[in-house]
């Protein structure tokens, strides 16, 4: 016997075996006095020489073997086998079990302290683990190993009545296959990991033999279990695993009510996010396989390995809406989705060799962007120190960080498998994704909040505009009778003869012009307020398409601004059924304010021309232009350019225009570049009729 299997004990016994000295004595007896003496004197030197030798080998065994069983005594609850086994590694995938019972027995196998896990691996792993069964202690155990989501588990167990130790015969051993590939129903032990029951003989040591094979990654451990002890474990276990998922189906089903009525991208995406972990751990952890007792392994490990790249690309898209990298960072927005995109894109992977190179990249990946998020969260609390949401997103960051990394560094073998807990991972993703909700949750209230303000302020300023509506349009009504009267005062004093001078003829002219523009202005004001109101009747009347351009520019002929007036008019016998008066006003808009922000040397633009699907009518000039989005504001009342600072304006010109044109069907666009001018167009519809009855403007 090994000293691994016994302590030791026959090795020492053969040291006190009197073998030599019997033979001796048994060559006396049978040779000469000669022969004899020569024994006698050679008797001392090979029984020392024997006993050194089997010191040596009794040494070299010990060294071979070097591993302590693992003794199971009558206290015995559970016990890990870490540090009473050996393993081999077998990159060229060709060894059976023959070879390994060779390969153990000249002491290729290599002693381990701890399990480590060896990541994402095409080599085939064997281990031999070393029990000892105490006298007293009871013979019925349960071996479980896990993690569950390993392909193939293929365990040697010697053959009950066989040799003790560890027989070289293959045939000595029966094989128990386990692992996700094996289904649910054909398990020996239907539990959450790969477990199976075993009966030790009382005082023989026993080796069992594994087979690890995987496309998932290879996180190893085995513990050997009482029956007793093992059915509080397992309750236990299971109560953590239903509270962890019982925790993320109540949120998946609250948050997606909730982010389906308040149509919120970011929880919705969350939602996702959180459903893709239920979705992981669900089948990582074996649950899965118990729901589902015939599912086959390929579909277990793209469940498994799908649902973790579907959760990393829910989480690129979470934070593009938390972080409103949309609005803050447009490029990393799109590097974002571009990444979701790639991670989908390699979903087929997870039931291929490749997964061995698109899980370490896309774990890579998803490091650095939580380290991304963790700096952006960071920012965003020091930028809002009073709003906590981005708090509880810089809290829940770091938490996934940090578990993150520890699973990592158990999964690849720089921490022990059992480290203190199975999958830091696990309980970080639940307390990350309860912080995370709860920053959600603060910050659906805050832009609640936001709206109801919002509503309140819009509903305040439509009431303040009805009132200062009505204002205005009394006011203006009001201003027509006085201004007639001046008006019809300074007319009959002009045809009374009763002034001769010219200049007073002149200022009274100059009074009539100035009536008038207040008439017009009054005129002005009722019509916006008539549009806006949808309430404007338009009186369409057959009219050439350059009568209407002559008349919008007739009032600027023998003025300076005729002088900077290119105007270049196709087909000026289109005919168009247009309110004549109504749509000068919206062309004559764009003409002055051509002309007025635009400097006094440069030459302003005016073409009408019909292109086959309607009446183009474009005002060009040289100006300072606007920035798109202020070109975004053109026809809103009361705007103004940046540009048209320091020129006397209203802001109600290009209202009116973009109103009048809306009216017809018709379309104002804008285009402008800073600094290069601005190009004015309207585009009305062909029609052989007036425009249809209450047709409501454009607001």
């Amino acid at each position: 016997m090994m000293k691994d299997a016994n302590n030791g004990r026959e090795w020492r016994g053969w040291n006190r075996r009197p073998s030599a000295r019997q033979n001796g004595r048994d060559g006396r007896n049978a040779g000469s006095p000669t022969s004899s003496a020569s024994c006698r004197r050679m008797a001392g030197p090979i029984a020392l020489l024997t006993a050194l030798l089997l010191w040596f080998a009794g040494t070299a065994a010990a060294t071979v073997s070097g591993v302590e069983p693992l003794r199971l005594g009558p206290a015995t609850a559970s016990a890990t086998l870490a540090g009473h086994f050996a393993r081999l590694v077998d990159p060229d995938r060709k060894l059976d079990f023959a070879a390994i019972l060779k390969a153990d027995a000249d002491g290729q196998m290599e002693p381990r302290e701890d399990f480590r896990g060896v990541g994402q691996t095409r080599d085939i792993h064997w281990y031999r683990f070393d029990l000892m069964r105490e006298p007293g202690a009871p013979a019925d155990w349960l071996l479980e190993m896990g993690e569950a989501y390993i392909d193939h588990l293929d365990l040697f167990i010697p053959k009950a009545g066989g040799a003790a130790g560890r027989p070289q015969d293959p045939a000595a051993y029966r094989l128990v296959r386990l692992g996700d590939f094996v289904p649910f129903s054909q398990r020996p032990m239907k539990t959450r990991l790969h477990s199976l029951p075993l009966t030790l003989p009382e005082g023989k040591p026993v080796s069992l033999y594994l087979r690890v094979d995987s496309v998932s990654a290879i996180r190893l451990s085995a513990r050997l279990w009482s029956p007793p002890a093992y059915v509080g474990h397992q309750t236990k276990d299971l109560l953590f695993q239903g509270f962890f998922l019982g925790v993320l189906g109540i949120l998946v089903l609250g948050y997606v009510a909730l982010g389906l009525l308040l149509r919120d991208g970011a929880l919705l995406s969350y939602t996702a996010y959180v459903a893709t972990v239920f979705c992981y751990y669900l089948f990582a952890n074996g649950i899965g396989a118990a729901l589902l007792p015939d599912l086959p392994g390929w579909l277990m490990n793209m469940l498994v390995g799908g649902s973790g790249f579907l959760g990393f690309a829910t989480a690129l898209i979470m934070w593009v809406y938390i972080l409103d990298l949309q609005t803050r960072a447009p490029k990393l927005a799109r590097c974002y989705q571009g990444l979701a995109l790639l991670v989908l894109l390699a979903l087929p992977t997870t039931v291929s060799p490749l997964y061995a190179l698109t899980n370490p990249v896309v774990t890579l990946s998803a490091l650095v962007v939580v380290v991304i998020a963790l700096v952006l969260t960071a920012r965003m609390a020091w930028l809002n120190p009073s709003d906590l949401s981005p708090r509880f997103y810089l809290a829940s960051t770091l938490v996934s960080l940090t578990g993150l990394i520890m699973a990592q560094l158990i999964l690849r073998g720089v921490l022990p498998a059992d480290f203190f807990i199975a999958d830091p991972y696990q309980v970080a993703s639940m307390v990350a994704v309860l912080v995370l909700g709860t920053g959600l949750a603060l910050r659906i209230g805050r832009l609640q909040a936001e709206r109801l303000r919002a509503r309140e302020e819009s509903a305040f300023a439509t009431k303040r505009a009805e009132e200062q509506r009505s204002f205005v349009a009394m006011l203006s009504h009001e201003f027509r009778t006085p201004l007639a009267a001046i008006d019809s005062a300074a007319q009959m004093i002009e045809l009374s003869g009763a002034v001769e001078s010219p200049s007073a003829l002149t200022r009274l002219q100059r009074i009539r012009s100035t009536t008038h523009k207040m008439a017009e202005l009054v005129d002005l004001f009722l019509s916006s307020d008539a549009l806006d109101q949808g309430a404007l009747a338009l009186k369409p009347e057959p009219v050439a398409l350059g009568q209407l351009m002559d008349e919008v520019l007739g009032g600027l002929t023998g003025t300076e601004a005729e002088e900077r007036l290119e105007l270049s008019i196709d087909a000026p016998d289109r005919p168009m059924l247009v309110d004549a008066p109504f749509l000068g006003v919206a062309i004559g808009n764009l003409v002055q304010n051509a002309l007025r922000y635009s400097p006094a040397d440069t030459a302003v633009r005016v073409s009408a021309f019909d292109d086959g699907g309607g009446i183009v009518i474009r005002v060009a000039d040289r100006g300072l232009g606007m920035t798109p989005e202020e070109v975004e504001r053109i026809g809103s009342i009361y705007f103004r350019a940046s540009s048209s600072r320091g020129t006397k304006g209203s802001g109600l010109g290009l209202y009116m225009t973009q109103k009048i044109v809306a009216a017809h069907d018709g379309t104002l666009t804008v285009e402008s570049v800073r600094d290069q001018g601005s190009i004015f167009t309207i585009r009305l519809p062909v029609t052989d009729g007036p425009p249809e009855a209450g047709h409501p403007p454009v607001a």
